[in-house]
């Protein structure tokens, strides 16, 4: 997607807010929906078009026209059913895609049976990535792909450094892939390096591989 993209966010919450205040600082245009008035206040300078109402009522969600979104996100925080109907009408008005925050990995499952493209636990997903983090110190951010793969940043162990991508060897030894490596102090990105890049101690190695595979790299 695009900054020309359109996304509906449904519920107003911690989460729902930042992602409608990050959309429109992007550049995107965002339709803002909540129920509660405050909520809907500290939108009003945000470049978004905030709208109170019941998301849960179809006839709301009609008028919206669904359709020309690019987009709908829903977070109803733990009102697990107002996410559970309001899935049900954006899947049956046959929104473009949907992603819906969910409480719990059953919620989750609901969801999914629904029709949403995708779903979201936040804290899940937090305390995955900073327990993967914490056990293994040369990890500093961690991305769960799939249940076995992952993409991780990873400060390359001493025996690393002044070695070249082929004598590391890495994808035949662990199954992982360098996708790109980080500098640190500039913050630019070498995409998809070639297997002679010499790793220096001020590299960021961007990983992909399999959770246990690139656990192993200490």
């Amino acid at each position: 997607m695009n900054k020309s993209s359109e996304f509906a966010v449904f519920g107003l919450g911690n989460f729902g807010m930042t992602v409608a205040e990050e959309l429109a600082g992007l550049g995107c245009r965002v339709t803002a929906v909540d129920n509660d008035k405050n909520h809907i206040q500290r939108l009003d300078d945000k470049n978004c078009l905030a709208i109170i109402g019941d998301a849960t009522d179809r006839s709301f969600l009609e008028n919206l026209d669904i359709q020309k979104f690019d987009c709908c996100i829903v977070s109803t925080g733990e009102d697990s059913h107002a996410s559970i109907i309001i899935c049900l009408y954006l899947k049956e008005m046959d929104a473009k895609k949907i992603i819906v925050k969910a409480n719990n990995a059953d919620h989750a499952k609901i969801l999914d049976k629904l029709g949403a493209t995708s779903t979201v636990i936040p804290e899940q997903a937090m305390a995955i990535r900073l327990a993967h983090a914490e056990a293994n110190p040369n990890v500093i951010d961690y991305l769960p792909l799939t249940d076995e793969f992952c993409v991780a940043e990873v400060v390359p162990p001493d025996n690393f450094i002044g070695k070249t991508l082929i004598e590391l060897g890495l994808r035949a030894k662990h199954n992982i892939q360098v996708i790109a490596i980080k500098e640190k102090s500039t913050g630019r990105f070498n995409f998809v390096p070639i297997g002679e890049y010499s790793v220096t101690d001020s590299d960021i190695l961007i990983t992909l591989g399999r959770r246990e595979d690139i656990d192993q790299i200490k």
